[in-house]
């Protein structure tokens, strides 16, 4: 595959962190691999002397660090975001073996992020349906869940062995007009809104029926304009919707 990765436009994403080691080893890794682009949802004392300590040559990757109240709000400019999963989700279209990651890249240079979740519980459902890729790293023996900075380390050495070199980024288009993950998510609720006031999904179908749209918009990699050719599309429908029911009142 052509595609490498623009290490300017790669970025970690932690979500709650509670062990402010983890953090900060999480900051030295990066410097490590030559990520500076930290972002935090809702962390514990990531500036506290253990994680300063644990950053070591990574400090001012700790320290740049931006913070998040909600994970929407860190993804909101991203194209591409890989989350990692200790599940071998194998019944899933989006889920890649993290030596194969490659096959799971956008087609066109954009901003890429790699979302860690919780020390303790990992990502949510709902969490997970914002990546474009879920990425399992496999491990040998019986305990399949990594420490979270080991992960991040592991995961960006992976990576590195497909940065793009510096002098290849000058001039790169980043993004092309691909969709932001902000933009996907705004898509998947509308979606959502009108399958629903259709009738089409049940609550009890909802989970199911909304990971096929996941996994085919994931693979079809929408521009901005499908995006809003998409939603002006569900928005005549709702207006069809509405339309219908005022009729219906009326001849009450």
């Amino acid at each position: 595959m052509s595609f490498r990765v623009n290490i300017e436009n790669l970025s970690v994403i932690l979500v709650e962190p509670t062990h402010p080691g983890n953090i900060g080893a999480t900051a030295r890794a990066m410097a490590n691999m030559g990520v500076t682009d930290l972002r935090l949802v809702l962390p514990e004392e990531h500036l506290s002397e253990v994680a300063v300590k644990r950053a070591a040559h990574g400090l001012d990757v700790l320290k740049n660090a931006s913070v998040h109240d909600h994970l929407t709000d860190a993804l909101h400019d991203l194209h591409w975001v890989g989350g990692t999963t200790a599940r071998n989700r194998k019944a899933q279209d989006r889920t890649v073996s993290l030596p194969d990651i490659a096959q799971a890249f956008p087609d066109h240079s954009c901003r890429m992020g790699l979302l860690f979740g919780r020390e303790s519980s990992g990502l949510s459902n709902d969490e997970l349906a914002l990546c474009t890729a879920l990425i399992h790293i496999p491990t040998h023996g019986k305990a399949t869940s990594l420490n979270l900075s080991h992960a991040v380390m592991v995961t960006l050495y992976e990576m590195s062995r497909h940065y793009q070199p510096a002098s290849a980024t000058h001039g790169a288009d980043v993004g092309s007009g691909i969709a932001t993950v902000e933009e996907l998510a705004g898509l998947r609720q509308h979606l959502k809104s009108v399958l629903t006031q259709t009738d089409f999904m049940k609550t009890h179908q909802e989970t199911g029926i909304m990971k096929r749209f996941d996994d085919f918009f994931a693979r079809a990699q929408p521009t901005e304009h499908e995006i809003r050719m998409w939603r002006g599309m569900l928005h005549r429908v709702e207006i069809t919707i509405r339309r219908s029911l005022e009729n219906v009142s009326k001849q009450d």
